[in-house]
């Protein structure tokens, strides 16, 4: 049980997509997520700058509120731990078409979640509630270039700003025993990084997207430097990322349109031995939208990746709520005129169970979530 408690550390977890909510923006997340070569809104450069040059000048604002619920045997079945709260998670940005062929614009998302147990993981004395909250925030300003009709090229900085605190880890002594950390409170840091996208379209039917992130590095945080997080030089980057994606227009109402997302751990502390192990992810997701008339838009979605904690690791990601590996969606657009518009969607993420083996025996963790969310759209 010692070695397996050798790390306790905090990160974010979401829905399906590793850290990151299933869909950046309200009308992706409708589609399961898809978005690299079916851009809808203003927050399509979190998936691929390029698709900023399709949406035209728009405004769009939206928040989607998650609710991750994990259950914990940690050690043994008899110490269950509980945590389950709401996490809101704003999104948006804003675009402007400054000729046919250039456009400049911002695309704002983020994370924001963490744990809360109610009291100690352990019964050791001094340590305190098992809790942990992080939100990044990330910009992306981002420019798009139409080379010809039919190609379009985007980049975009990606500048990050973390909040990070954590509370109750408990670590081996090299006596044999445990003994807990302390808290730091609340730590800062910032980072940047870059991120490149490519649409084609060769007809007016059929859209091909391609995207790359680069791994977003963060400054040290704080305090967490010199123990909780000292296997990751203090720091949570953030992975990079890469995909491709498809969109065919079936008939002029109705749009099919399907991704493939690749996000890396291997390089940071999520994914490092001595974090918290996380493997690198692959997602599938499929959408589709259905125009119904001039006023309303349906869209429904799904998405499945591989599950990146594996059961040898079960312990160390205690403050790491578990992602889910499999959602559902349904989402909805209702046009108030032909400048506005108003969307929500509601997206359900199966039971994902983990049984602890080898240093993670007796630690079995189970987490599903609910995420639903609305936002508003404004043409200019």
């Amino acid at each position: 049980m010692v070695s397996a408690l050798a790390t306790l550390h905090a990160q974010e977890a979401l829905a399906v997509d590793g850290i990151a909510l299933t869909g950046t923006g309200v009308m992706a997340a409708g589609m399961g997520g898809t978005s690299i070569a079916f851009p809808q809104d203003s927050t399509a450069a979190a998936d691929n700058p390029a698709g900023m040059g399709l949406i035209g000048s728009r405004t769009d604002f939206g928040i989607q509120l998650l609710e991750p619920l994990t259950d914990f045997d940690y050690g043994s079945p008899s110490n269950h731990l509980h945590t389950g709260k709401v996490y809101p998670v704003p999104n948006g940005g804003a675009n402007w078409q400054i000729s046919p062929r250039l456009t400049l614009g911002v695309s704002l998302f983020g994370v924001g979640v963490g744990t809360s147990y109610g009291r100690p993981a352990l019964p050791i004395a001094g340590a305190g509630v098992a809790q942990s909250s992080l939100q990044t925030v990330i910009a992306a300003p981002t420019i798009t270039w139409r080379l010809t009709p039919h190609n379009i090229i985007g980049a975009s900085l990606a500048l990050a700003y973390e909040r990070f605190s954590a509370n109750g880890a408990i670590v081996p002594t090299d006596s044999g025993g445990l003994q807990p950390l302390p808290s730091h409170g609340i730590s800062n840091a910032f980072g940047y990084g870059v991120r490149l996208g490519y649409i084609w379209q060769p007809t007016s039917a059929f859209t091909f997207g391609a995207s790359y992130a680069s791994r977003i590095r963060m400054s040290r945080l704080s305090g967490y430097d010199d123990d909780l997080l000292a296997a990751g030089g203090g720091r949570i980057d953030i992975g990079a990322q890469y995909g491709v994606g498809i969109a065919y227009r079936i008939v002029p109402s109705l749009t099919l349109a399907a991704d493939w997302l690749h996000l890396e751990f291997s390089n940071t502390v999520v994914g490092s031995a001595q974090g918290f192990g996380w493997q690198n992810q692959d997602i599938f997701r499929v959408g589709a939208a259905w125009n119904v008339n001039s006023r309303w838009t349906l869209r429904a979605g799904f998405s499945r990746g591989n599950h990146p904690i594996g059961p040898s690791v079960v312990a160390q990601n205690l403050l790491a709520a578990m992602p889910c590996s499999t959602s559902v969606s349904a989402g909805a657009t209702w046009r108030l005129n032909k400048a506005d518009d108003i969307s929500g969607v509601v997206e359900y993420d199966f039971a994902t169970n983990v049984k602890g083996t080898g240093a993670s025996a007796g630690f079995d963790m189970r987490t599903r979530a609910e995420i639903i969310g609305v936002s508003y759209g404004h043409r200019f």
